[in-house]
């Protein structure tokens, strides 16, 4: 009958180097004689070795893969050795000079001290190092994800839409040129999706700025959608024409706001563009409608950490504006309009703040 075979884990060299931390605390109790002074000591050494043992007792569920608790282990007997030798090189020092010290209480105490330093510093420099690591792999993941759709996806959506181009101008009859319109409906959909998917990319790695005037910038803007939405009747309150320094993609993400206001608000109801400054001296730029309000799991997309599935182009809308004030070290919310609607409130430093 065979024994099982023990298999050896980060923590158990952890807990094992705790328990070395607590030896020497009670051996230099047992050396050094009696006295309040050594009893003191011996508690402190224990103490932290204590420390190490309860770290220990947690290391399985710290977010680190296996081979990263084992170099945080190596890191914490490193530096607990180097203690421990400055601690030597101390006491020698002492000795030439005819100094008194206890070598035992020294080498003890610093061995402890390095083996907690060592494993709490180890457990998060290794901790960052690996989400860096994923950040630079999700990183690479964005740039091939950016490349595919516009390469790969995109080409082969053109190719599908100009097949639909010459069947549209053959006569099939109506059932196959109401399909083809349909067909047509949903390629153009997925097009809008591959653009506004490359354009978050875009705005994602782009770090830089560009300057602003937050009224003349909105007036632009205003008087484009107005175009668009003839219907739809824009109010504006403006107070002052700051000027923001900003990601590039603001006039942009300024006019998503806008759309995605007049696309959602009655024929009958103006959407409402304000602009002031608030106490702290930011720019708010608020755009309110009064349409059915932006659907609540895009909003805990936008607001939350959850992932959550964007199932039409308004959400990428909402992406765009996030990151563009993110990158523009601004601030994004979205906010339930009184009596219905949504009020979209970007808040973006001035330019002297800046």
């Amino acid at each position: 009958m065979s024994l099982p075979r023990l298999r050896i884990r980060p923590q158990h060299g952890v807990c094992a180097l705790g328990a070395l931390c607590f030896g020497l605390g009670l051996a230099h109790l047992a050396t050094e004689g009696e006295g309040l002074g050594t009893g003191l000591e011996a508690f402190v050494i224990c103490g932290i070795a204590l420390l190490v043992v309860a770290t220990a007792y947690k290391l399985p569920n710290r977010p680190i893969s296996r081979s990263g608790k084992w170099r945080a282990l190596r890191l914490a007997v490193t530096v607990a050795g180097s203690f421990a030798l400055l601690a030597f090189a101390v006491w020698l020092i002492w000795a030439v000079e005819g100094q008194e010290g206890e070598l035992s209480f020294l080498l003890a105490f610093a061995t402890a001290l390095g083996s907690a330093v060592g494993i709490r510093g180890g457990l998060y420099a290794v901790e960052a190092d690996e989400r860096l690591s994923e950040a630079r792999d999700l990183t690479k993941l964005l740039t091939i994800n950016q490349r595919v759709l516009r390469h790969n996806l995109r080409n082969e959506l053109c190719v599908a839409l100009g097949n639909l181009d010459r069947i549209e101008r053959r006569d099939h009859g109506p059932e196959t040129a109401e399909d083809v319109r349909t067909a047509r409906t949903h390629l153009n959909g997925l097009l809008e999706t591959t653009d506004r998917t490359r354009e978050i990319v875009s705005i994602w790695n782009t770090d830089q700025r560009e300057t602003f005037r937050l009224r003349e910038l909105l007036e632009e803007r205003i008087d484009a959608v107005a175009a668009a939405y003839p219907d739809v009747s824009i109010g504006t309150e403006f107070d002052g024409d700051p000027r923001v320094s900003s990601h590039p993609a603001l006039p942009t993400a300024i006019e998503e706001a806008l759309r995605n206001a007049a696309e959602h608000t009655p024929t009958d109801v103006a959407v409402t563009v304000t602009l002031r400054t608030d106490r702290a001296g930011a720019a708010v730029v608020e755009v309110a409608d009064t349409g059915a309000g932006i659907p609540g799991y895009e909003v805990d997309a936008i607001e939350g950490s959850a992932e959550t599935a964007l199932v039409h182009t308004q959400g990428l809308g909402l992406w765009i504006i996030y990151w563009t004030v993110e990158t523009s070290d601004g601030t994004f919310e979205l906010l339930e309009n009184e009596p219905t609607g949504t009020v979209l409130r970007i808040t973006l430093p001035t330019a002297e703040e800046a």
